[in-house]
């Protein structure tokens, strides 16, 4: 699925993002993309632990907003990007979405933001 729009690209319908469960998308240039649910709201993210390069799709929504790799347990803000538990230490990107018709569309990409310390 992907429409362009002045909202940006649909990656999905609103209706396929469970919340709990992080869902793989692509966008059309073919980059992989991690959709986060958290109630009316949806947060995309780079589809890859910086740790290893592993998908962060097939993890787990463990805490509102919070998404953890299955492979090494690293653990990410859904909303920022930033990094909050190893191993990995990078944070990663995340994109603008708009929901709007029942449809999640992705627009701007933002650069990964550290906490502050």
């Amino acid at each position: 699925m992907s429409a362009h729009s002045e909202a940006g690209v649909v990656v999905a319908r609103l209706a396929e993002v469970a919340e709990g469960f992080p869902l793989a998308v692509t966008l059309p240039d073919g980059t992989p993309v991690c959709l986060v649910r958290d109630g009316d709201a949806v947060h995309a993210v780079e589809d890859r632990c910086p740790h290893r390069d592993f998908p962060l799709s097939g993890g787990d929504v463990v805490a509102p907003c919070v998404l953890e790799c299955p492979w090494h347990g690293a653990r990410f803000d859904a909303r920022t990007g930033a990094c909050l538990a190893g191993p990995a230490t990078d944070a990663i990107g995340t994109w603008s979405v708009v929901i709007a018709d029942g449809a999640v569309y992705l627009g701007a990409r933002r650069a990964p933001v550290e906490p502050a310390a």
